[in-house]
């Protein structure tokens, strides 16, 4: 993301301060400072990437020369105390290429050339990455002289310029930081790029974000040699909870999104199944129909039992559930939204007169982290309710398919002449044991198996059953390994109790 920083300096001779050696070290030439009789050389300095005087249409050809024109700027300038030049110190977005860099120099000082009248010594400085300055911090030295141009003789006017006096200064400045903000958003959008900066102050944005503190040359000359001191300690904590505090809404409005994504899918599967419920709905009521009303002369049919039906009551179920908990979810979320603001709100300082730690922000901070600790959880939980509620679609459209397949009706088989055994007349016929066995192993394999796997080892299950039957109505039950063991402990279990009556 593109940052702004825009400065205004004053060079002045009060400071010790030379014109023409300020503008020697921003070009990274060699100039002669005439009334200080010195040789000003800069001609070793590395990272100048582009150096350009500008000035309104009439000025002198001969100031358009850096050297005459500091020159003559030092011996215009009389006083001991006098204001030779101010400086723009600004930061070129990173997005921007060196053309584009080029450019966007160009809009802001034709646009201080005509404003002020004045001419401008500009120099575009690319960052020293061997002495650990950002590879992004490509930045501009824009010096422009203190007195105006003359229209009619081309040289500096008598009367300094009072634009930027100390009853101007103020709003001059801010105008100046507005206009570059603009000119900056400008050549981004030229250049392609969505993302905008603003000359405003967190304060004045109203944003929740705070200000680092200025470090200084001394800081920052620390940091690239891995020292940590107080300022830069506090300004990477005050980066960290900047950053944190821009990525919370991110967070919250993916999780609006995300609880809106799952609502759509569950009323769309709930239409789906209302759906299928009014398609099957006519069918059924013609064949109850036919069941209490046959006909004199045709066979009587029973309706057959549907041995999965309490699988499809208990998955339509968990998806009741399901939605309840999303539900759930929505409103934790709408309470959580409505924490987060007053939480932002009624942000307290960090320390008390700058100096002695805040006992309110240690509180403010770890309700903070408890709140991110929430909303991480409740994005967890809906994902898996997500999950859940696809899986629970699949497993009942599998089960009504499952018990379409199979007819409705179907003749009743006559008892003492029959045709062919299917299970359903074989169960009726069953004592209460051979029943209660049926009923184990059915239950054994419904915990352990699903879907067609567990149709296809109950049909396995009823073929069984059947070939005893015809070959002994008697047949004795088969046991499972599970009844066998509670057989046996029962055994144990009655020996040991006639031991102790004994």
């Amino acid at each position: 993301m593109a940052i702004y920083h825009f400065s205004v300096k004053t060079i002045s001779r009060s400071a010790g301060r030379s014109a023409v050696a300020c503008s020697a070290y921003r070009s990274g030439e060699k100039l002669i400072d005439e009334r200080q009789g010195k040789e000003q050389d800069y001609t070793k300095k590395t990272g100048v990437e582009f150096t350009k005087i500008y000035a309104p249409e009439n000025t002198n050809p001969e100031l358009l020369d850096r050297n005459q024109l500091w020159n003559t700027v030092e011996k215009v300038e009389r006083r001991k105390d006098a204001n030779l030049a101010r400086e723009f110190e600004i930061a070129f977005p990173h997005e921007l290429n060196k053309e584009q860099r080029e450019r966007m120099l160009n809009d802001l000082c034709q646009e201080l050339v005509k404003r002020h009248g004045v001419i401008v010594d500009a120099a575009i400085h690319a960052p020293h990455t061997q002495s650990g300055s950002d590879e992004r911090n490509y930045h501009a030295h824009i010096m422009f002289t203190g007195r105006q141009i003359d229209p009619e003789t081309g040289d500096f006017a008598k009367k300094r310029n009072r634009d930027f006096n100390k009853e101007n200064s103020s709003q001059t400045v801010n105008q100046w930081r507005e206009t570059f903000a603009d000119i900056t958003n400008q050549n981004l959008a030229r250049a392609g790029y969505l993302t905008e900066v603003d000359h405003r102050s967190y304060a004045d944005q109203n944003n929740g974000l705070q200000a680092t503190i200025h470090e200084g040359s001394k800081v920052t000359q620390l940091r690239r040699q891995g020292i940590d001191t107080e300022i830069s300690l506090k300004n990477d904590l005050i980066k960290q909870q900047n950053a944190e505090n821009q990525r919370l809404p991110e967070i919250l409005k993916g999780l609006e999104q995300e609880i809106r994504l799952a609502e759509f899918q569950i009323s769309k599967y709930q239409a789906e199944m209302r759906l299928e419920a009014s398609k099957n709905a006519p069918k059924a009521t013609e064949a109850q129909q036919q069941v209490e009303q046959p006909k004199p002369k045709e066979t009587r049919l029973e309706r057959k039992s549907e041995p999965s039906s309490p699988k499809l009551k208990q998955l339509n179920d968990d998806l009741n559930r399901l939605e309840s908990e999303i539900f759930q979810l929505k409103r934790d979320i709408s309470t959580a939204l409505k924490d987060y603001d007053e939480l932002q709100k009624n942000k307290p300082q960090k320390k008390l007169f700058g100096l002695v730690p805040n006992p309110k922000f240690s509180a403010w901070k770890e309700k903070y982290s408890e709140l991110k600790h929430e909303f991480d959880r409740k994005k967890d939980d809906l994902k898996l309710n997500e999950t859940l509620v696809e899986a629970r679609k699949d497993d009942i459209k599998r089960e009504t398919i499952r018990l379409r397949s199979q007819p409705t009706i179907q003749p009743n088989i006559s008892r003492e002449k029959p045709k062919e055994l299917d299970f359903n007349s074989v169960y009726r016929q069953l004592n209460h044991e051979q029943k209660q066995a049926y009923q184990s192993i059915k239950s054994v394999l419904e915990q352990k198996l699903g879907g067609s796997d567990l149709d296809k080892k109950l049909e396995q299950a009823q073929q069984k059953f059947v070939e005893k039957f015809k070959e002994n109505p008697n047949f004795e039950v088969p046991k499972l390994e599970s009844q066998k063991q509670r057989e046996q402990e029962q055994v144990r279990g009655a020996s040991k109790s006639k031991g102790m009556e004994r």
